[in-house]
Order: structure tokens, then C-alpha cells, then sequence
């Protein structure tokens, strides 16, 4: 009995008790035009049909907001429920469209009930928008940004608009680079925070010795950054990946063999089943090619893959940051004043869609480059900044003192289902 009872609630737990995995998707095609629903779906299929891959099953949305409409849920709903692709909403927060993005998120609740809700993960409001307020974002003319204070208040108007509906237990978070977290200015939306997404890359930190093969000791470096500000609350990596082609950035070399390398060292060995994860990218040379691409597969949306995807056999090995890289804390102002001690990575990397049918002047999500975001909608590239790296930006200031040491991961988000049904059933048969 108590065996029954304890299986029992391990799976009667939410999808967001479970370690995600899963891609970003944007809301137009690489040539601007808006995604359908079908599209949607054809890509939330090939996610789980890739060889060599295995339950990527997440998609992470940047907007609400379906391209072309005021404020119509975006159609990636309807094919994520068709699909069961489970979601991180995203909920663009840059430019004057939030309050339609309130109003396609109440719309998408209303309409699709409790095949949608029983979908999401967690919600994020906003991509990058602290980085792009920043010193740093505004040299990199990275595009529109909020300030913490406006990202406050639009967490606490998320918080009252699922209250009292299937989403109110939902994680509410924000999603933006590493250094715009160390910065203490961006404390306010920390505490208001249940999660804190961070989009990195490695490949353009090229300031630093950003060899593919130091990749997991800089996202371990990155995420230990943040740790120091956020105290217990638990770190998604929600954008990183290596690009398959592209300009060199630094030691950063784009290629198939090292986003191979990067999709082994990092994904397979230290975040897949670990820490919930959106990796960029599934598809970005979709209508035209940015450079660098990242995408796992190229112009044709297809199951097989531009590499291997199989994950190596898992090592238990220690990863020290490379002795060039630099460290820790930013503080200062963001938007206003300057960080010190904190490397100014480079442009943000996040926005990877642009909700459509925003109004010219307003900051998109992207276009097929994650750090290029300006218009929610358009899947961005990651563009490099003042100092290299889209998802790294956010602080300003010069880098001092030396890295740390980093031994292991430095943040589990969750538990997965099946770990708490075992451990539920070594409890049970011990006593």
C-alpha cells in the first residue's frame, strides 16, 4: 500500500517538479514572416524526433502574442497541447506592448483551460531587458530595455493576473545575461523572482580564452556569478549552444565539430536532466541564414541532425576556469551607472522571437540572433557586444582579479519525476 501511495504521488506531481529540456522558438521564420500554428507543430515534432536526442519536449516562447495580432495568443498553444510539448511562456517586456501580452496570457488561459496550463513550466517576464538598459546594452545599441524597477512591477501585474487561476502556482522569473544578474542594481528582480533564467555563450566571450573546450568551465563560472546574488533561488539556463557556423569570435571557433564538442561537454555532461534547459537552437537558417547559425539542423526542418546528438558516456571530471577569465561581482547602476568588476560580455543573446505585430520603435525579440533583439517575434542571433558575448552583457565596467575555481554544477533546479519515485521506493522497501 504505502508503495501504491508513494508512486502515486511522485506522478501526480506538476510538469514543473520535473527537469525540463527543450528549445527556444520565436515567433516569426528567419525572413520575418509569421508562424503559423502548423509551423509550430512541425517543429515540436521534429524536437522529439531527433536522432540522437531525447525528450526534448520544452519549448521556450518570447512572446504571447500571435505575429500579425493586437493581442491573440500566439498559436504555439493550441500545438503545444496537440503535441504535449510542455512551455516557458515569455511575456516580452521591452517596448509599450506588455499590456497586450497580459491580454493574449489571459486569453490563453481562458481559451485553452487546462490542456494549456498543465503545460507550462513557468513564465518569464521579459528576455534580456535589464542587460539592454544597461551601459553596456546601450553602447552595443542592443535595443529598447526596462529598468528593474518597471521588470518589478510587470512580475507583480503577472502575479495578479494568474492569480486564482490554474497558473497561480506556476514559477514566475526573469530571463537575462550573467553579468546583468552579479549586478546588485537588479537585486529588486531578484527577490521578486521564484527562478533566474540566464542566457550565455561561451563562444562569444572573447575577451576570454573561449576555446570550446573551456565552454563548460565559463557557463560554470557564469552561473557561480549569479549564484552570489541569488541566494537560494534556483538558475535555468535558458539560452546557450555553440554555433555551426560564423566569423570566429576570440578563440571561438564556429563549426560543426565544436558544436559537437560544446553539445557534449556542456549539454550532455553538466546541464541535460541536471538544471532545465532551452538549448538555442533547433532551426535558425529558416528562410535565410544568419551568421553564425546555430541551429542543430540546417534549412531543412528535419529530423537528423547536422551532428551526432548521442550523448557520450557521462565523466565525473573537475572543470576549472580557464585563467583568463575574468570574475564576479558587478555593481552599479543599470541603465544609469556603471558596474565594476564585472566583464562586459557582449549584447544580449536572448531574444529569440519578437511578438509579431508590435509597433515599429518598440523593442522585438530578435531576428534569428539571440543578442539582436529588437523586435518580440523574430528568432534572434546571438550578436557580439563591446566584449564578445550575447547573453554575457549587462554590466559595465573592466574585469579584476583572477576566476575561481568552479568543481561543480552550481545550481540543480528541480528534481524529476522518476528520481522522487525512486527514492520514494527505497524508502518504502526500507521500511
Amino acid at each position: 500500500m504505502y508503495l501504491t501511495q508513494a508512486l502515486a504521488f511522485a506522478l501526480s506531481l506538476s510538469p514543473a517538479a520535473a527537469v525540463t529540456k527543450g528549445f527556444n522558438y520565436g515567433s516569426t521564420h528567419g525572413d520575418g514572416s509569421f508562424k503559423s500554428q502548423d509551423d509550430f507543430l512541425q517543429e515540436f515534432k521534429t524536437a522529439k524526433g531527433l536522432v540522437g536526442a531525447k525528450d526534448f519536449n520544452s519549448a521556450r516562447l518570447y512572446t504571447m502574442i500571435q505575429g500579425g495580432t493586437t493581442n491573440t495568443p500566439i498559436t504555439a498553444i493550441p500545438a503545444a497541447i496537440q503535441e504535449k510539448t510542455t512551455l516557458l511562456l515569455g511575456l516580452w517586456a521591452s517596448g509599450d506592448t506588455f499590456n497586450d501580452e497580459v491580454a493574449a496570457l489571459k486569453s490563453a488561459i481562458s481559451t485553452y483551460g487546462d490542456e494549456f496550463t498543465k503545460l507550462v513550466v513557468g513564465i518569464s517576464v521579459g528576455s534580456e531587458d535589464l542587460y539592454r538598459d544597461s551601459p553596456t546594452g546601450i553602447k552595443a545599441q542592443a535595443g529598447i530595455g526596462k529598468g528593474p524597477d518597471t521588470i518589478v512591477d510587470y512580475i507583480k501585474t503577472v502575479r495578479s493576473t494568474i492569480a486564482g487561476t490554474a497558473l497561480s502556482d506556476i514559477p514566475v522569473g526573469h530571463v537575462d545575461t550573467w553579468t546583468a544578474w552579479a549586478n546588485d542594481t537588479n537585486k529588486p528582480v531578484i527577490e521578486a523572482c521564484d527562478w533566474l533564467g540566464i542566457d550565455a555563450y561561451p563562444y562569444f566571450q572573447n575577451t576570454d580564452d573561449n576555446d570550446v573546450k573551456n565552454g563548460k568551465a565559463l557557463i560554470q563560472e557564469a552561473m557561480n556569478n549569479v549564484k552570489g546574488n541569488a541566494g537560494d533561488k534556483p538558475i535555468w539556463i535558458t539560452e546557450t549552444g555553440w554555433p555551426v557556423s560564423g566569423k570566429d569570435e576570440g578563440k571561438g571557433v564556429a563549426s560543426i565539430e565544436n558544436a559537437k564538442t560544446y553539445w557534449d561537454d556542456v549539454g550532455c555532461n553538466f546541464l541535460f536532466d541536471k538544471i532545465n534547459t532551452w538549448w538555442y537552437i533547433l532551426q535558425d537558417a529558416d528562410g535565410s541564414t544568419p551568421s553564425p547559425s546555430f541551429g542543430l539542423v540546417g534549412t531543412s526542418l528535419t529530423t537528423k541532425p547536422l551532428y551526432d546528438l548521442t550523448c557520450p558516456a557521462v565523466t565525473s571530471t573537475t572543470t576549472t576556469a580557464p585563467k583568463t577569465s575574468t570574475t564576479s561581482k558587478a555593481s552599479g547602476t543599470s541603465g544609469t551607472g556603471t558596474a565594476t568588476g564585472a566583464t562586459t560580455l557582449a549584447t544580449s543573446a536572448g531574444s529569440t522571437g519578437t511578438p509579431a505585430g508590435t509597433p515599429s520603435g518598440t523593442s522585438t525579440p530578435g531576428s534569428n540572433t539571440p543578442g539582436a533583439a529588437t523586435t518580440p517575434g523574430v528568432t534572434p542571433t546571438p550578436t557580439p557586444g563591446s566584449s564578445g558575448t550575447p547573453g554575457t552583457g549587462g554590466a559595465s565596467g573592466t574585469a579584476s582579479s583572477t576566476s575561481p575555481v568552479h568543481t561543480g554544477a552550481a545550481s540543480t533546479v528541480s528534481t524529476s519525476v522518476g528520481g522522487i519515485a525512486a527514492a520514494l521506493f527505497a524508502f518504502v522497501v526500507a521500511f
